[in-house]
Parts: structure tokens; sequence; C-alpha cells
């Protein structure tokens, strides 16, 4: 190696850096005016917490390019039914949800990832797959808590099934979740990526092949 090459690494590790902090993922929480307690503070802490962990990291695993990031997400926690949903403008939980699943903070990764994911026409059970994708297999490493029944589940079953079905489709055709998040954003139908990508599966063909032989 050259010394003119060796000194172009500083600069280069300057630049990236600087591009990173460029990047840097503003946060706002915001809690209600009553009804606080610590279990809800700790909660929202840990939740904010992710966020700024997992944006870079769900950018990564979606392929999401730098201009579709988001330079700022917000947190709203409120008295409100259900568990958590993403509105287009902040992440909003369910105060109730956390005061009896106080250690389920993970749910705002499967939200962030909706923050990221933008699309407008794509199939809903793809979208929450690809969520639960994220959440499960990338952070809670592959644990889903789920078993398959071949007599009942199918691919388009959403949320855990249908993302434990594209941990396994990934695992054998790497690069299908990038683009599969591609083609949801652009309203391409998944099944053209999926005869594109696995050699020329259905997804249909691909679960048979992948997710039912595994759990009988």
């Amino acid at each position: 190696m050259s010394v003119k090459a060796r000194g172009m690494r500083p600069l280069m590790l300057i630049a990236l850096l600087a591009a990173v902090a460029g990047l840097a993922l503003e946060v706002r929480v915001q809690l209600p005016e009553q009804g606080v307690d610590d279990r809800l503070k700790a909660f929202a802490a840990r939740s904010e917490s992710l966020v700024v962990e997992w944006e870079p990291r769900v950018a990564v695993a979606l392929g999401v390019p730098v201009e579709r990031r988001p330079k700022s997400v917000t947190i709203i926690f409120r008295d409100m039914k259900g568990v958590a949903y993403w509105d287009g403008k902040a992440i909003n939980v369910a105060t109730a949800w956390v005061a009896g699943h106080p250690d389920d903070a993970g749910l705002v990764v499967h939200e962030l990832t909706h923050v990221l994911q933008g699309y407008r026409k794509a199939p809903g059970w793809m979208t929450e797959g690809l969520a639960d994708y994220v959440r499960f297999q990338l952070m809670e490493k592959g644990k889903f808590g789920i078993r398959i029944d071949p007599s009942k589940n199918k691919p388009t079953d959403s949320y855990r099934v249908t993302g434990y079905f594209l941990a396994q489709a990934e695992k054998n055709y790497p690069g299908l979740i990038v683009k599969l998040n591609q083609a949801c954003f652009e309203g391409v139908p998944v099944d053209k990526v999926f005869a594109s990508h696995c050699d020329g599966r259905t997804y249909e063909q691909a679960w048979a092949e992948l997710v039912v032989p595994a759990k009988k």
C-alpha cells in the first residue's frame, strides 16, 4: 500500500463520521399529562433508545436509501385501545398495554419499520410481515414464539407467520427482503419479486418448500 493510500484512510473515516453525524435522528417522546408512573417512564426511555439504535439497522435491512430515512420520529403514549400503530406522523402506543406488558418495548421496532417503509399500495400482509421480520428475526434473534400449522396457516397470514416465512426465504434467497421492500414502495406486485429472485417460484411455492417441511 502506498503512503498516499494510507493517508487517504483518515480522510475517508472523517467523511464517513460526518455523514453519520448528518443522519443523527431526533426522537420526540410525548407522555400523557396524567397517570405517568415509573413503569411508563422506563418503557418510554427504552423505546427512545430502541428507535435511535434500530433506525439505521432497519434502514440497512430493508435497503432504505438515505433520502427516504426520517430525520425525526415522534412516539406518543396515549389512552387508547389496541397496542400501537404508526399514523403517518407518529408512533402511537397504548398506555394500558404498557401497564400490562412492560417488557414489550420491541413493539416500537415493529412500528419504526413502518416509518421507514413508507408504502402506499403494498399488500397489508407483506407490510406487517416485513415489520415482524425485522422485530422477531433481527431484534429478537429469531424468537417468533409461534408454531406453524400447515393445515391452517398460509404465507399471507401476516405479522409473525409471514415474518417467519420471510426469514426462511431470506436465508435461502439472500437479498429478497431488500427487493421486497423496494417493490412494496414502488407498488410492484410481490409475486414478481419472488418469481425473479426465487428461481421462478411464487410465494406459495416458496412457503411449501421452506416453511411447511420445517414445521411438520
